[in-house]
């Protein structure tokens, strides 16, 4: 076995607890534990079960499943937009039939599908259409800047020349 799990389970029942957890964590990092808190008997019997359920079992029973066909593949997409869930997914799937269609899709239009309401519609747009950091939204203003006035010039050269 290439990895050994290790528990430090800690059912916590003070109320003023922070020194203690502060400690018990430190032991935990220092020790190669997994610090686990529960706050009542019943959670700790529950991880005590799950535990006991999963030790005989081989990790790929808990590890994520890959997706097989297009439309859990679609989904698994969409659903990592905020509220967006797998019904809104299959929904604006069905709607606009592929994904490129579903990016080019103007929000007015977005707007008019069953289910989705004007903060789906943009966040849903938001995701496909504004970059993913404001740094990268910056170097590529600059190059789209740079590329308009350098192709200005080539065009005028050509009139002129």
């Amino acid at each position: 076995a290439d990895f050994v799990l290790r528990i430090l389970l800690c059912l916590v029942d003070i109320e003023d607890n922070t020194a203690v957890l502060l400690s018990l964590n430190k032991i935990a990092v220092l020790n190669n534990l997994t610090f686990l808190l529960c706050w009542s008997n019943e959670e700790a019997a529950r991880y005590l079960e799950t535990f006991k359920a999963y030790e005989s079992k081989d990790a790929t029973s808990i590890q994520k499943r890959e997706k097989d066909n297009f439309v859990d593949q679609v989904a698994d997409v969409l659903t990592t937009v905020r509220s967006i869930n797998k019904t809104d997914s299959s929904q604006l799937l069905s709607q606009f039939g592929s994904l490129k269609q579903l990016i080019g899709t103007p929000m007015d239009e977005l707007s008019l599908c069953p289910g989705i309401g004007d903060k789906k519609v943009r966040r849903l747009f938001d995701a496909f259409h504004k970059p993913f950091n404001s740094a990268a939204s910056k170097r590529r203003k600059e190059m789209n800047k740079r590329t308009e006035v350098s192709g200005r010039k080539i065009d005028e050269d050509l009139v002129v020349g």
